[in-house]
């Protein structure tokens, strides 16, 4: 999992080279604070677009049913409250429930009531013994008899005449006619149907227009070609048909007649393709008229990855009945599905986007084009939210479908005045069910910064409880503990916390690490906070708080606050900032990691960010801020947070980003408020303990420590390892080379170099002065050892990078050995050095006094040699055996193999090859035993 990377990484350095150019900083400059101020996100929809099904269109009004109503209503085009109709059902039968007026057909005990939704009356109307219903078309029903082979054998219209039902036969079919049902189209007026009819011995389907008043039937000119459709308008019939006869997409040719003289001439139009560029194929799949023009709706596909134009549906278009080259766009979206005609025009689904979206009905403007009109108000339906979590500048929303399952969301979010945030996409499905609708169960993501989430997949695996770690475009990698009934405490780049119920072990797991399991070590249940690839628990002792390092397990270092417990809660923040809590009721505070300061905050439900933390005041109802960047509390409110449907609605309805420091909360409308606190950014803790991680600075006065040597970044700039005494540091061993520079600071870099910078230099501005040359090696860290040595290590190895050769040779020293500059060794009492001075030094332990030395200092890069002839001397940086340049000897010659040993007494003896301690032999001793102690 390369991906994961908390910080951005910086370039390489060599030696006494300078940084010229690179990548960012660790942190920004440092700003005053400022008043927050806000952006808000639109909530996301539940229907995107919402859905509408329009059964029919009148002349007053519309019966529908929105996605976001439960049954279908009458909308009337000038507005006021829907009326429900829970008699209705969808069916696609042109008239089932009326046609081309405001009437309303529903069966009832005694036949159909005929509800005028403009006069609020019923009529009934009561269809003959024989007669079957088709359809209502205005305020008159069209009933149809068949033989007993299902041949139809007669329409009649039945309506009212003075209160009381007639009933007239339609007649008029051509001779050898046989009318068909469904009817195809039909308004208050008319009905367009079909009949069969044989010519020159082929039977040839043709359409009809019947007068309901007086049942007349009229045939229209031509033959009508299979699956046609047809529209009715108050000037025009029209047909079309989206396929030929075997089934391909037709040539979009639409036939029209007058309405006044359906037998006259029959014109036909060429309806283009939508002009939708290279790649798209469309064909016309669904047609309106609105006074002398076409409304069309195409039908389209293409090459390549899916557009917004394929969720939301392609332009509505029109021309003119006269026929054009080419069609204009009149609504940016519609749904071709839901055209449906009226008298004077048509009544589309669709809008320019997702939030703008209503049935429109489109008429004929003073222009002749046509021009539409929201008829719909419903309010649009927020998609519910089970989790929010923001980490590294990104926002992640876990959103419940129509179908109950969730999917998580992310999009980019950028601080500012106010914050910015990018177009949401697609992350994932949720690695396992929120379940935050509910007060039992809860597991809302976590952020890790890194472009990855992480959550709790409860009893997913064969060994119990799993821990998804997910960066995009790979599958999940789990971490399984092999523990039941747990709780994930925290997680950060590939690194998590989770506690075991059935096991009552805490486990640390490492997505990045090799094995099955993923678990680096287990330990005793307790608060914890990752940071970087460190983990923060609580001291031994109440008050005290413990840096772990993941790695190795060693301690880091341990701090004091102002805690009266063992906290119940950790969190960190920028490698500077604690928190901690002694739970629900306090108290609880900030700890300031570079000050040593702790803060007291209020004690609710937090989360940190750098140099803040936000509480959700439950009680109240309220979620503050306090800002705590300068050691003191200064708490202000946010907004108002009613308590949602789990206690701790932490990553449910609010967030932090603890890496970026923006806040997010929900409205009750699902809106999501960004908040920017303008709050300074800090720069790491300076290093502490033993050990440099990512991002930290050692910085000019300040110091790491083993139990032997001590790494001090001296105000000169020069970067020291010293010898640690009983009182303090003592003999220097090894250093940069780089005083003379005052003001310097050493940083582990993110790209793993351990770099020396100038004063007012860094990564990306120049101004390196040494460098440890371990560049590209992100997550490296560098500590100093127990052994005296000091090593950069890569993120999972336990092969060093880069050492300074420090540690601690072995008292004996054999024949043949070169004592290099910074070489040492120790007893127990006492610890020889060869010192860069050129003087071989005999030290007290206890003191850092000198009690014994060669006197040969003034004599940079001199070095001491255990000569195979039993001499043990020092040389001049250019001398050696046989080259002269002696500045010192035992004057044991002549003994070959002899060699010498740092005793445990204090004493620095050369010995015969044969020789040692308890068995003589001694040819020369530094005598200091008595003075070792």
């Amino acid at each position: 999992m390369a991906q994961h990377t908390l910080r951005s990484g910086c370039i390489a350095v060599a030696a006494a080279c300078a940084l010229t150019s690179g990548a960012l900083p660790l942190t920004t400059a440092t700003a005053s604070a400022d008043t927050p101020s806000e952006t808000v996100i639109s909530a996301a929809l539940l229907y995107n677009p919402p859905s509408d099904v329009v059964v029919f269109a009148g002349t007053g009004g519309f019966l529908h049913r929105s996605v976001n109503q439960s049954r279908f209503v009458w909308t009337k085009y000038a507005g006021g409250a829907d009326i429900p109709l829970p008699q209705v059902t969808a069916n696609p039968t042109p008239g089932y429930w009326g046609a081309g007026s405001d009437v309303i057909a529903t069966p009832s005990a005694d036949g159909y009531q005929l509800h005028d939704m403009d006069s609020d009356t019923i009529t009934t109307i009561t269809p003959g013994a024989d007669q079957s219903y088709v359809g209502t078309f205005g305020s008159r029903v069209l009933t149809v008899t068949k033989a007993d082979d299902g041949t139809v054998t007669a329409f009649h219209v039945l309506g009212t005449v003075d209160g009381q039902q007639t009933d007239t036969p339609v007649t008029g079919w051509p001779a050898g006619a046989t009318p068909q049902t469904p009817v195809l189209a039909g308004d208050a007026d008319s009905v367009v149907m079909r009949y069969t009819e044989t010519v020159n011995g082929t039977t040839e389907n043709r359409l009809a227009l019947v007068d309901l008043a007086t049942g007349a039937v009229t045939p229209i000119m031509g033959a009508l070609a299979p699956f046609a459709h047809v529209v009715l308008s108050a000037k025009y019939v029209a047909w079309y048909s989206p396929y030929t006869a075997d089934g391909t997409v037709s040539a979009g040719e639409v036939h029209v007649v007058s309405r006044s003289a359906p037998s006259g001439t029959e014109t036909t139009i060429q309806v283009p393709p939508a002009p939708l560029g290279s790649g798209y194929t469309s064909y016309l799949h669904s047609l309106g008229i609105a006074g002398d023009s076409l409304l069309i709706a195409h039908s389209v596909s293409h090459g390549g990855p899916p557009t917004t134009d394929d969720t939301l549906g392609y332009p509505l278009y029109t021309m003119p009945l006269s026929g054009s080259a080419t069609v204009t766009p009149v609504l940016d979206h519609v749904n071709f599905n839901m055209l449906r005609q009226e008298p004077n025009g048509a009544v589309a689904v669709g809008g320019p986007g997702a939030t703008d979206w209503a049935a429109r009905l489109f008429t004929a403007g003073a222009d002749g084009t046509p021009a539409g009109t929201p008829v719909d108000s419903d309010p649009d339906v927020p998609a519910p939210l089970d989790g929010l979590a923001l980490g590294g500048g990104k926002l992640y929303t876990v959103q419940r479908g129509t179908g109950g399952g969730d999917y998580v969301y992310d999009r980019s979010i950028q601080p500012g005045s106010p914050p910015s945030y990018g177009p949401e996409q697609g992350f994932s499905d949720s690695l396992a069910p929120t379940d935050c609708d509910t007060a039992a169960t809860c597991n809302p993501p976590i952020a890790d910064g890194d472009g990855s989430i992480t959550q709790l997949r409860p009893g997913d695996s064969t060994q119990g409880d799993a821990v998804a770690v997910k960066i995009p475009d790979l599958n999940p990698i789990l971490v399984t503990p092999d523990a039941i009934g747990g709780t994930l405490v925290d997680a950060e780049g590939p690194y998590v916390v989770y506690n075991g119920a059935s096991t009552k072990k805490q486990y640390i797991g490492d997505a990045d690490m090799g094995g099955s399991s993923h678990v680096l070590f287990s330990r005793p249940i307790s608060a914890a906070a990752l940071s970087g690839s460190t983990v923060w628990v609580p001291g031994s002792t109440a008050g005290t708080l413990t840096q772990i390092d993941l790695t190795s397990q060693r301690t880091v270092q341990t701090v004091a606050t102002g805690a009266p417990c063992a906290p119940s809660e950790l969190q960190a923040a920028a490698q500077h900032w604690l928190y901690w809590s002694c739970g629900p009721s306090g108290p609880a505070g900030m700890h300031d990691l570079a000050t040593g300061k702790d803060i007291p905050v209020p004690a609710h439900p937090a989360q940190i960010g750098d140099g803040f933390v936000v509480e959700h005041d439950t009680t109240a109802g309220k979620l503050t801020l306090t800002d705590v960047h300068t050691d003191t509390a200064t708490t202000t409110g946010l907004a108002d947070l009613p308590t949602g449907p789990v206690t701790d609605d932490r990553r449910v309805t609010w967030a932090v980003d603890k890496y970026q420091g923006t806040t997010a909360y929900l409205d009750s409308g699902k809106n999501v408020h960004l908040v920017d606190p303008h709050i300074p950014a800090s720069t790491p803790a300076p290093a502490a303990g033993a050990f440099m991680y990512p991002g930290q600075r050692l910085e000019s006065g300040h110091s790491l420590s083993s139990s032997t040597m001590t790494l001090t970044m001296q105000t000169d700039g020069n970067l020291v390892a010293r010898l640690n005494t009983g009182k303090d540091a003592g003999q220097v061993v090894w250093s940069t080379g780089t005083s003379g520079n005052s003001g310097a600071y050493a940083e582990m870099q993110t790209d793993g170099n351990l770099v020396v910078y100038k004063n007012g230099g860094g990564p990306g501005k120049g101004g390196a002065l040494w460098s440890s040359r371990t560049y590209g090696n992100p997550g490296a860290y560098a500590t100093v050892q127990t052994d005296g040595n000091i090593v950069v290590y890569g993120k999972a190895s336990t092969s060093a990078l880069w050492s300074s050769g420090t540690y601690a040779r072995s008292q004996t020293i054999r024949s043949g050995t070169t004592l290099k500059p910074g070489w040492w060794a120790q007893g127990t009492y006492t610890r020889l050095v060869m010192q860069a001075d050129g003087n071989l030094v005999m030290y007290r332990r206890r003191d850092g006094a000198a009690i014994w030395s060669t006197r040969t200092s003034g004599h940079p890069g001199a070095y001491a040699v255990m000569q195979t002839d039993g001499n043990l001397v020092v040389y001049k940086n250019t001398g050696g055996t046989g080259r002269g340049g002696a500045l010192w000897a035992t004057g044991t010659s002549g003994h070959s193999g002899a060699y010498a040993y740092m005793q445990n007494d204090g004493n620095l003896v050369v010995y015969k090859p044969t020789g040692g301690p308890g068995k003589g032999g001694a040819l020369w001793a530094t005598g200091t035993t008595t003075t070792a102690r």
